[in-house]
């Protein structure tokens, strides 16, 4: 089952529901469908999108050469893709982007910029990648332009260009679509409180503009308080995404968010309730796991079988590479491990950032080919990027090669930076650094 089919059978799942949909999944019955009944009084903006779409579809009759209505309707087929969740939408908005762009180049640079957006929602790195160095010969003097091209440059792991872009942007930070730009760069680069003001500056002036949609809100609260729970702030992560759900409470993003936490909290019948609302809204194989890890963990295991045989169904479906947070969840319960370290390894040939290696190196450590994890695992590394799960991986592949101190290093640097960064493998590092000590104690 690819695409649609799934994606429909699994709307079925409502909040607080049972596994209506993965057992249809798995019993080969499917269905094509939108959103879940229950959404219909939370979606107004998606439905002034679908107006707003009219509209501009009635201009297009009337002018199909018109690069304004094909860029109106590709930033509003973005825009509701975001709202809804339903990933069609991104294409759509790339065809009537591409036809825009395709009319007339210059005055045309949001349309640019929508195309981009449409291509980076698909994993198209590299096409997206052309767009933007396209509007950026175009305009370089606009700093949101370099913005992006900094962004996708981050995505591919080119980053002496991307260093080029935003040391250039540090002027214009406060800016709402430069802000969460620079405050990755920031990130990866290891300077996470400067990370934190910027996305909590930019989310205070998200908050004041009326004219943001609730989406792009609820995004900043999202970005915003996903920092803070990588770095182990779990109370103040939590906050955020409360307040985020509160401007947008369908938000499936934040649901999904608020299951991880809950997770890591050792709050499983939370994760179970946020988790199902977001699945609900949209597929998530990373969320379905998640899910069935919470139920593992209150004792029913039947249940999570059922989730782990449905997210393998849905990982199977989605087109090219699987989502890097997916094929992390496989390795980590031994599933696929051999086909995700193939997709791992192709895509590292065309995207050479450091999660590509990170993912590449936790590939090989579960086919048993720990030294070459470890090459993998010192390119991940190589920005000092301060992230717990990088030092957990790196940590473990050590204890396998059987340097210790090296493993310890690692482990207690993982715990430093975040003692809550895994609803299991933070429990993991802490057994491995007791046994470790207690071998040095013999």
């Amino acid at each position: 089952m690819r695409g649609a089919s799934f994606i429909g059978a699994l709307a079925l799942v409502v909040v607080g529901g049972g596994l209506v949909a993965q057992r249809r999944i798995l019993a080969g019955e499917t269905h094509t469908s939108t959103a879940p009944d229950f959404m219909s009084g939370a979606m107004s903006e998606a439905s002034q999108r679908d107006d707003q779409i009219r509209v501009w579809k009635i201009a297009l009759s009337q002018d199909s050469a018109s690069a304004i209505a094909l860029g109106q309707l590709a930033a509003l087929y973005l825009q509701r893709a975001r709202e809804t969740g339903v990933d069609a939408d991104f294409a759509v908005a790339e065809d009537y982007a591409s036809r825009s762009v395709g009319f007339r180049t210059n005055r045309n640079g949001k349309t640019f910029v929508t195309l981009a957006s449409a291509l980076l929602a698909q994993h198209r790195f590299a096409d997206a990648e052309k767009v933007a160095r396209d509007l950026v010969q175009l305009d370089p003097e606009t700093p949101q332009y370099r913005a992006l091209l900094g962004e996708i440059e981050l995505e591919l792991g080119d980053y002496a260009r991307a260093k080029q872009a935003f040391d250039s942007l540090y002027p214009y930070r406060t800016h709402l679509s430069i802000a969460p730009r620079l405050a990755r760069w920031h990130e990866l680069n290891g300077n996470g409180a400067f990370a934190r003001k910027l996305l909590n500056d930019a989310l205070t002036m998200a908050m004041s503009r009326r004219d943001l949609p609730k989406e792009q809100v609820a995004w900043f609260h999202l970005r915003a308080g996903d920092i803070e729970m990588r770095q182990g702030r779990l109370r103040t992560a939590r906050s955020l995404f409360e307040r985020g759900l509160a401007v947008e409470p369908n938000d499936y993003r934040l649901l999904a968010a608020m299951a991880t936490l809950s997770s890591v909290e050792d709050r499983p019948r939370d994760a179970i309730r946020f988790g199902e609302h977001a699945i609900a809204i949209k597929l998530d194989p990373a969320t379905l796991g998640t899910i069935g890890d919470a139920y593992a963990a209150i004792g029913d295991t039947a249940t999570a079988d059922d989730y782990f045989r449905t997210m393998e169904v849905a990982v199977a479906g989605q087109p090219g590479a699987y989502h890097r947070a997916w094929s992390l969840f496989l390795l980590d319960h031994g599933l696929r491990c051999a086909e995700v370290l193939a997709n791992a390894q192709g895509e590292l040939r065309t995207r050479r950032d450091i999660y590509g290696y990170d993912l590449v190196a936790w590939a090989l450590h579960h086919v048993h080919r720990d030294l070459e994890a470890r090459v993998a695992m010192d390119s991940a590394l190589v920005l000092g990027t301060r992230d717990a799960l990088l030092d957990f991986h790196a940590g473990m592949i050590e204890q396998t090669l059987g340097d210790s101190r090296r493993a310890r290093y690692y482990l207690e640097r993982a715990l430093r930076t975040n003692p809550h960064f895994h609803a299991i493998h933070s429990t993991e590092a802490r057994g491995v650094l007791d046994s470790l000590a207690r071998e040095d104690g013999k």
